[in-house]
């Protein structure tokens, strides 16, 4: 199913086991600019937010298994480096990578391009959680099996450029 997301078209088809998934399209609108003349912080961490959306539902973690099951997954840690100022009408690439997953968490890497340069980037930290007990819970084994095959088919790739803040000195 092809999906429309805030921001303009933003076409994205399930690509499913044994497929890449394509980038996450986006598209900065005119409501999204702040009184700087780019794209607001805010903006961003939705637009990288859809991105999650998406890889959800290319590894089987769609709102029908999430309803079926009664289980969510939790963003509890998100890092985002703001490298480029997106403005009106760019059109937005997201590339996304699994850094690092085990049975109930998830690592991924988002890349924001607007053609070759890279404007941000975002790591986070996903928890898989029962949503009837609060708590953590193991990833079933289709998506955690889609989860592991996407990382096997990225783990040659260069590492990404890293979403941790530089360290300030004393």
């Amino acid at each position: 199913m092809n999906r429309e997301r805030p921001g303009g078209p933003a076409p994205w088809t399930p690509a499913g086991a044994g497929r890449p998934q394509t980038p996450f399209l986006s598209q900065v609108i005119h409501e999204y600019v702040d009184y700087n003349g780019h794209m607001s912080e805010a903006y961003y961490v939705l637009i990288f937010g859809h991105a999650t959306d998406a890889f959800y539902d290319h590894v089987g973690l769609d709102h029908a298994y999430r309803e079926q099951h009664r289980i969510s997954v939790y963003t509890v840690e998100a890092h985002i480096r703001y490298l480029i100022e997106a403005h009106d009408g760019d059109a937005l690439q997201i590339a996304t990578r699994v850094l690092a997953y085990d049975a109930k968490r998830l690592r991924l890497h988002h890349t924001m391009r607007r053609g070759t340069d890279t404007l941000a980037v975002t790591e986070l930290m996903l928890l898989h959680v029962d949503k009837t007990a609060l708590r953590a819970t193991p990833f079933h084994p289709e998506p955690l099996a889609r989860i592991a095959a996407v990382a096997a088919a990225q783990a040659s790739a260069p590492p990404p450029e890293p979403a941790t803040s530089r360290h300030w000195g004393a």
